[in-house]
C-alpha cells in the first residue's frame, strides 16, 4: 500500500460525519464558518507514524475502554490534511494510540481537506501548543490517569463513556454501525 493512498471514497453528500464525536461535528461546522471553507473528505488507510496530535494527553480510562472492551475501536479516526501536507488528528487519538501500542502501524481514517493555508497554520499552532512547543506524534502522547483508577470518579467517567457509546450505536443505521 502506498503511504497515504486512498482506498475508498465517501460520497460527497454524506455530510453528517457519522463516525465522529459530537464535538468534532461542532468543530467542522465552526471551521467551515470561520475559515469560509467546505471540507472535502475521503476514507483511506494512513500510517500512524505520520499523524500529528492535537491533544496533549490521552485519558487512561478511555484508553483501557478502547484496548480492553473495544470502545469505538472499529471506527475510523478523523484527520485533517491541508495544503501543506501534514496530517493532524481531529478525532481518534486514543484509538490511534491503542493501535500503535498493539503494534499496528496503519489505521482507517476519514481525511478532511481544504484549500485554506490558514487552517493548516491553525492546526500547526494547536499541535505545537499541546506538544509544549513542538508537534507530537501519536506514540509520544502520554496516557494519563487524572481520576485515580478504580475511584468513584473513574467509574463515573467510564459509565459516561459507555452510555454515550451505546446511544451513538443505537442512532446509527444497522449497516453503518461499526461497534
Amino acid at each position: 500500500m502506498k503511504r497515504g493512498a486512498s482506498s475508498r471514497r465517501i460520497p460527497r453528500e454524506q455530510r453528517d460525519w457519522e463516525h465522529a464525536e459530537p464535538a468534532v461535528r461542532v468543530w467542522v461546522d465552526y471551521a467551515e464558518r470561520k475559515f469560509g471553507v467546505e471540507f472535502r473528505h475521503h476514507e483511506c488507510e494512513l500510517h500512524l507514524d505520520e499523524l500529528v496530535a492535537t491533544q496533549s494527553e490521552i485519558e487512561l480510562v478511555k484508553y483501557k475502554l478502547v484496548r480492553e472492551e473495544g470502545y469505538r475501536a472499529r471506527e475510523p479516526i478523523m484527520v485533517y490534511r491541508g495544503r501543506l501536507g501534514t496530517s493532524f488528528i481531529v478525532d481518534g487519538h486514543t484509538r490511534a494510540r491503542v493501535k500503535w501500542d498493539l503494534g499496528e502501524r496503519v489505521a482507517t481514517a476519514i481525511v478532511l481537506s481544504a484549500n485554506n493555508v490558514e487552517l493548516d497554520t491553525e492546526f500547526a499552532r494547536i499541535a505545537e501548543t499541546v506538544g509544549g512547543g513542538k508537534p507530537m506524534h501519536i506514540r509520544d502522547v502520554p496516557v494519563v490517569d487524572r481520576l485515580g483508577e478504580g475511584s468513584d470518579a473513574w467509574q463515573k467517567r467510564r459509565a459516561e463513556l459507555r452510555r454515550d457509546w451505546r446511544r451513538a450505536l443505537a442512532r446509527k443505521p444497522p449497516s453503518s454501525a461499526r461497534e
